[in-house]
This record gives C-alpha cells, structure tokens and sequence, in this order.
C-alpha cells in the first residue's frame, strides 16, 4: 500500500490517510496503525485535497554511520551512533529549502522507515519486523556544519526548518534488501550505495533503540546515508539535491537563500 497524509482544502484542521492509487486515493475510515486497514470505497482526485508530508513524527531518530566504507564506519561497531532531529524539519518533495545565515549545508540519501507499534526494551532481534514497521519512505538529512568547529550531530546542525524532506508516501509493503541508494547535487552524482551494506538493519536498528527508549507509532527513523564517490558539496542558491532509492519515488528540493 502507497500511504499519503492529506488535509481537506476547505477544512485545513481535518487530516486524514489514503491509499494512493494512480492520481486517486481511497480515504482511510481507520488509523493507519491498525492491524486492519478499513477504506471508504469511492475513489477522490488528489486534486480535490492537499497533500501534506505522510509522516508527522514525534521523534526522528538518525542513524549516523551505517554503511561498510563510509569515512569513520566500522564493521566491528558495538552498538550504533544516533542522534535525533525535531519534528520542525519535516518537509515535503517538491518544496523549497531555505540556507540559514551562511553556514555550510549539504544533503544526504537515506532509507527511512516508520514505527508502528509501540516498543519498549524488545526482547530479541526480530528476523521479520513486519510488525514493528509501518512502512519505507525516502529521506534527506540536510545538515550544516556548527559553531566553534563542534561536531555537526548536534541540534542545530540537524534541526532547521525543512531540514528533512520526506517522499510522498509510505510504502508498506517495500522489500528494502538490496536496493541502490544514491544521491545526485545538480544531477551529479554525490552518494552511492546498497543497503546489503548496512552494518545496522531495521530490525538490528529497533532492538537496539528500544534498549533505552520507547518508539512510538509514528516515529520516524532513518538508516543513514552511504559513503560518497566525490568530495562533499555545499548546497548554494538556486541547487537541487535530488535522491533515488530502488523501488521507491524521486525526492527532490531546490535550496533558496
């Protein structure tokens, strides 16, 4: 199922879910989080509606090294190194992303996954996680560099406006074993990897976060992004960073200052 959030245009309060078909969508009666999923039988326009980002996430929590080759990655790593992002840096494809100040910013590509369950100190790894994971979407961590030459994996590196376009929709039935992962800045290609080189999986990802926190359904966690195959570029006016993952749609923003 390709799952889409949506706000009625003449009704901005009432946000509801569809199952996209095509240029139509059959309206969720149900919470998208239900073992079953109940849709209203007659099909709408996406026209008639506007579409919103298919996640609204309490916590989006980022896995920053996950892929065999990226530059400080090892295979031997004991547990993964997270951080998070607020819920301010949702954003849809297609938008426009504003450069604050002029500070350093670059994009990244990862494979982002969606809670769906509530989960709390999980037992053992899950070999089939189906029923801990909503669904598969793209995502962009931008990033810019902080002050005092401090590690960027911090707030305000991570947390601008906008710093986390999303892709369309949720797909929750995506195979996400074995699919290419690559990045293009103004159609040059930046990034480029396959997620049979993660180091952590989702189902390794949710075990270890539920060691020490609750996942809720909702959240948003992204897998991080693979080894680059040319020398980091800074975003500049006018850009466009455009991600491809196997099997999923095109995430592209444009970057204004």
């Amino acid at each position: 199922m390709k799952l889409i959030r949506f706000e009625e245009k003449n009704n901005p309060e009432k946000i509801c879910y569809g199952k996209l078909e095509g240029e139509k969508f059959h309206q969720i009666t149900s919470s998208p989080y239900a073992d079953k999923i109940e849709l209203i039988d007659k099909p709408r326009d996406l026209k008639e509606v506007r579409i919103l980002p298919p996640v609204s996430p309490r916590n989006i929590i980022c896995i920053a090294t996950n892929f065999s080759g990226a530059t400080g990655v090892s295979n031997e790593m004991l547990e993964p190194v997270i951080f998070l992002k607020g819920s301010n840096t949702i954003t849809t494809n297609g938008s426009s992303i504003h450069l604050p100040f002029n500070i350093k910013c670059w994009g990244e590509s990862e494979l982002g996954f969606v809670i769906k369950k509530t989960i709390k100190s999980q037992k053992k790894e899950e070999p089939n996680v189906s029923d801990s994971i909503l669904g598969f979407l793209p995502c962009n961590d931008v990033s810019c560099d902080n002050i005092s030459n401090r590690d960027h994996h911090l707030a305000r590196s991570k947390s601008a406006d906008n710093f986390c376009p999303v892709g369309e929709y949720i797909d929750t039935t995506y195979d996400h074993k074995n699919k290419f992962i690559r990045a293009y800045h103004n159609d040059q290609l930046l990034r480029d990897g396959n997620t049979s080189e993660f180091i952590w999986s989702p189902s390794k990802i949710i075990f270890e976060l539920s060691k020490w926190m609750t996942l809720n359904p909702g959240d948003l966690i992204l897998t991080g992004a693979p080894k680059r195959v040319r020398d980091r570029q800074f975003l500049e006016h006018g850009d466009e960073y455009r991600i491809e993952i196997e099997g999923l749609p095109i995430l592209s923003n444009r970057f204004t200052k």
